[in-house]
């Protein structure tokens, strides 16, 4: 069984390319999480990249909240630029991305991959 994504550290950032369709729901986003925050303790980083396509989201807004609680938990100071092509943040997204800034992790969506390179600090664009 796949995990649904795959995780490449790269110089100044964890590169997290998430399976085509991918669906963000409790489970798979404590899974994600869980091997991020290995990922990025073992390797020294604090930042993340995380890219995808056709990625859909099944959560409640409480579901939401509650995942921000474990974000925090897991990698504080963490900053994560979401990339996910043909994903339009909507609401709760953005209810999402102010939770997690009120608890020390910095969240942005992005459609371009190179301005999310850029707000993170990070020089070249991944190999794809």
């Amino acid at each position: 069984m796949s995990s649904g994504f795959t995780l490449e550290p790269r110089e100044a950032y964890l590169y997290v390319h998430l399976d085509p369709g991918f669906e963000i729901t409790p489970g798979n986003m404590n899974r994600l999480w869980t091997a991020m925050s290995e990922a990025c303790r073992d390797h020294g980083l604090q930042k993340a990249l995380s890219v995808g396509d056709g990625v859909t989201r099944r959560l409640t807004p409480a579901e939401s909240f509650d995942l921000v609680g474990l974000l925090s938990r897991l990698m504080p100071g963490l900053s994560v630029a979401l990339c996910f092509r043909g994903y339009v943040p909507d609401e709760q997204s953005q209810v999402f991305r102010t939770a997690a800034m009120g608890r020390g992790v910095r969240v942005e969506y992005f459609q371009d991959l190179n301005a999310a390179l850029q707000w993170l600090g990070a020089r070249a664009a991944p190999k794809r």
